[in-house]
């Protein structure tokens, strides 16, 4: 006969759902309340938790910010929308997105994307190499494509198979 465990506390779930992610106080009620506690062990929790400093919505917020802007090259907009998503504060989401960019920081930001944006497409980002004329020819293919022959499914013998 298999053993049943006793069931973990609030503040032992909190404990397990934190060591796999950093959460947001609202993203661990959320996920505290999925898994059956109740409204007053989730207050519990998060009050004892805030108080050992394990649940911090401004730290988690400043390092996903930050995180969303170095590795994943978010805008200030985007960082914004990921932190509202993930239910923090707007004055939170405001300080945490102002830290990861500093003044004059999303004018380089945009210039890099633009070049990002015209190397995909092929055009140069500096107006010098717009300049430069191009080897395609005008209003034509390229002088290095050469027409497809026609497909055909008919053998040597000019049968169909």
């Amino acid at each position: 006969m298999p053993e049943s465990r006793a069931p973990r506390s609030a503040f032992a779930t909190a404990l397990v759902l934190l060591t796999a992610r950093a959460l947001t106080a609202a993203e661990l009620a959320a996920r505290l309340r999925r898994r059956g506690f109740s409204r007053d062990e989730i207050a519990e929790t998060r009050a004892r938790l805030e108080d050992l400093g394990y649940l911090d919505d401004r730290r988690t917020a400043g390092a996903w910010a930050d995180a969303a802007a170095r590795v994943r090259g978010l805008g200030p907009r985007r960082v914004r929308e990921g932190l509202a998503r993930r239910r923090v504060g707007r004055e939170i989401a405001a300080e945490a997105s102002a830290e990861a960019f500093p003044p004059g920081e999303e004018e380089r930001l945009a210039g890099a994307a633009l070049e990002k944006w015209e190397r995909a497409r092929g055009r140069a980002a500096t107006p010098e190499a717009r300049r430069r004329p191009s080897r395609s020819c005008a209003g034509g293919a390229s002088p290095c494509v050469r027409p497809a022959r026609p497909f055909s499914r008919r053998g040597k013998s000019g049968k169909m198979p």
